[in-house]
């Protein structure tokens, strides 16, 4: 073979690589249950917050996080708890609504899931106000959007006329598990378990990232802007600079919610569904596609979980 010809394959093989590996894939990371999941004291949730939010800045991450404003009132802690959620915008971040109470649909009507999203507007949109921005987004707790479609369109036609954008979620994953193991772990001292979990957690979520993008391009022909879920806690407080450098080794930039909105996929019909699952799975039932189960977390975390849950039911 000659030099040339060999150069030549070189350049082609480099160029097929680029388009198998190197292809711009965008994602935008979002976090629930503001200011913290689990109760943490004042003191804990003020070091997870300064800790997640100096990793979103040094990893240039225009997040979002979703407040359940029930959090804030804590007899001689409001204020505090509320200089948390002043903080995310401080650092030029945003807020939406994850209802007051990260309330249930499956336990109570539509008219009380209504004025749960009311009630859970009061602290956060005038915290925007103060910055000039407005309250714009709305994330389902559990991601349940209505178990009969009466409920699901009633729902969605109220937040409609609320002046809401859903905040929808493609890249689904089960970070509770992990969180509360860890959440746990760390209440008892125990740092052997800690490490297990945080171990376990990145790879975990690579293979969700692995998951839904495979999906997205079986269902779309295309990989979409993504929206990762994530919760407000210590587990991704220590983890967030490995999980931002995981997604960067995957070829990704953050992008805002407003911007992933702009992908077309994002104005295919919101099927119904009977549980709390990605987006990708809502699009694909519209669009008659078979139902594709999603990988499980390693069963030796499912089990600590179990156990953790029932030693705190057990106390």
């Amino acid at each position: 073979m000659s030099r040339l010809n060999y150069f030549v394959s070189w350049l082609f093989i480099l160029f097929c690589w680029a388009g198998a590996f190197g292809q711009k894939r965008e994602v935008v990371v979002t976090f629930d249950d503001l200011p913290t999941s689990y109760e943490y004291s004042l003191q804990a949730k003020q070091e997870i917050t300064k800790k997640l939010l100096q990793s979103i800045k040094s990893n240039n991450i225009p997040a979002i996080g979703f407040v359940n404003e029930s959090k804030l009132f804590v007899p001689g802690e409001i204020d505090g708890r509320t200089e948390l959620l002043r903080m995310w915008l401080d650092a030029g971040l945003e807020l939406g609504n994850h209802t007051f109470s990260h309330v249930n649909l499956e336990k109570i009507p539509i008219e009380a899931y209504e004025e749960d999203v009311i009630r859970g507007e009061t602290v956060t949109r005038l915290l925007l106000n103060q910055k000039n921005m407005k309250l714009r987004y709305f994330r389902h707790p559990q991601l349940f959007t209505g178990l009969t479609v009466e409920y699901q369109n009633a729902l969605a036609a109220f937040l409609k006329k609320r002046g809401y954008t859903v905040a929808p979620v493609t890249i689904d994953n089960v970070d509770y598990v992990f969180a509360y193991t860890y959440y746990k772990a760390k209440q008892r001292g125990d740092t052997k378990t800690m490490s297990l979990v945080g171990e376990a957690y990145i790879p975990y979520i690579e293979k969700m990232f692995e998951f839904f993008e495979q999906l997205s391009k079986d269902s779309f022909g295309y990989e979409i802007k993504q929206v990762l879920l994530l919760h407000a806690n210590d587990l991704n407080a220590d983890y967030l600079d490995k999980l931002a450098a995981m997604m960067k080794r995957r070829g990704y930039s953050f992008i805002a919610l407003e911007e992933a909105l702009k992908d077309k996929t994002y104005s295919l019909a919101d099927a119904q569904m009977n549980r709390g699952v990605s987006w990708i799975h809502r699009w694909r039932k519209t669009k008659n596609l078979p139902a594709v189960a999603e990988p499980d977390e390693p069963e030796f975390i499912k089990k600590m979980f179990n156990d953790a849950r029932q030693k705190s039911m057990s106390k």
